[in-house]
């Protein structure tokens, strides 16, 4: 076994924009290419709808103009983004290398491969390949986009990889897990970029593991469900932050009405004013049709004393204005500390617990699988 250190960065994105437009010669003529069988393969590719991640839509038109916005609708936009800038990431980059003609297909292994292509823009030469997985592999298809040194196809290191079944019928729908790794992307420029002290990169690793469809027991019902993981990460815009581990569960389920839900945990100071302790930190919450909903947080360490837990409550209106909050310090179990601001009877539907609704959560998460994606997210993937 061989541990393959899967990258890469924002920095690639500009790498395909060149390369696309040009015409390698060993590109074989479209009719050359079973156009039929790659739209089938390029079906693997996760999309927007599969991995993107919902806040309150009110949020955006109504924040500016309510007198008093609910606390976590506001802030889950900033969770939502940070899901998203990787996201969007990964599906434009493999877009933007598939979407032009494949150089070439492998019959023996059932593979579309694209490149190498020549980066105008930086360092070495990129890739990608879309191919059937082995019998035994966990989805039908895998992908990869690639960098290397030179042309040489035998030393291309991948720098996204995932793997998926897609549905046929609808391409948000299907199973995959996708990575973007921008530590072997940052090892990557080290080896071979003279310049590799003024470059400023991502550091870290985002995998994903997504899963939508009709509700098996409900066919007319979608649910959609994401498993996400950010570990030891650093934005480029913000390079001498302490690297933050955040795990996400969130999706939704739609059909007369659409219940979406975002489930976090993190470690980070959350004192005003900020005393340089870390707590642990949940915050989950759900809303309808996107806009009135509840949340429910909770933090432990840090400033607070051993055995202490601080505990919020939050309601809101289809405006995203605050219809009651509360907060509540519980030390062995017991309410120590309380206050709160509006009427509960206002949360409507959501007097009831998140648990009591049956919104879906991480403790709902197989905790072997949450391992993996947890090993995979501070080392990488291992392959054979």
């Amino acid at each position: 076994m061989k541990r393959l250190m899967l990258a890469s960065a924002l920095s690639t994105v500009t790498l395909f924009g060149c390369a696309a437009e040009e015409t390698d010669p060993g590109t074989p003529p479209p009719d050359d290419i079973d156009q039929t069988l790659l739209a089938e393969y390029r079906k693997a590719l996760p999309s927007m709808g599969q991995l993107g991640a919902k806040a309150p839509e009110g949020s955006a038109a109504s924040i500016l103009a309510v007198g008093d916005p609910a606390l976590y609708p506001t802030s889950s936009y900033d969770i939502a983004t940070g899901i998203n800038g990787a996201v969007t990431g990964i599906v434009q980059l493999l877009d933007d290398v598939t979407s032009i003609q494949p150089t070439i297909f492998n019959s023996e292994t059932n593979e579309f491969f694209w490149g190498p292509f020549p980066n105008e823009d930086g360092i070495g030469y990129v890739a990608a390949y879309i191919r059937e997985g082995r019998p035994d592999a966990d989805f039908q298809f895998e992908y990869a986009l690639l960098r290397g040194i030179d042309n040489d196809v035998a030393k291309l290191t991948p720098v996204i990889w995932g793997g998926a079944t897609p549905d046929a019928e609808n391409e948000d729908h299907g199973a995959g897990v996708t990575l973007w790794d921008f530590e072997a992307n940052r090892a990557f420029e080290e080896e071979h970029n003279p310049d590799f002290a003024n470059l400023v990169l991502d550091r870290g690793r985002f995998v994903a593991l997504y899963a939508a469809g009709q509700d098996e027991n409900d066919p007319e019902a979608e649910a959609v469900y994401v498993l996400a993981t950010f570990r030891n990460f650093v934005s480029i815009d913000n390079p001498t932050a302490e690297p933050a581990n955040l795990d996400y569960f969130y999706g939704h389920y739609e059909k007369e009405i659409k219940v979406d839900f975002l489930d976090w945990e993190a470690s980070f100071d959350v004192t005003e004013p900020a005393d340089g302790l870390a707590e642990n930190v949940g915050v989950r919450m759900a809303f309808l049709n996107e806009g009135t909903g509840r949340a429910e947080a909770d933090a432990a360490g840090g400033s607070l004393a051993e055995g202490q837990e601080a505990s919020v409550v939050e309601c809101w209106n289809a405006a995203i204005e605050q219809s009651y909050i509360s907060f509540d310090v519980l030390e062995g179990g017991e309410t120590i500390a309380s206050a709160e601001e509006g009427n509960f009877a206002d949360c409507g539907l959501f007097t009831a617990s998140l648990d009591d609704l049956g919104v879906p959560s991480l403790d709902d998460v197989d905790p072997g699988l949450r391992a993996i994606l947890d090993e995979v997210a501070r080392n990488g993937v291992i392959a054979e």
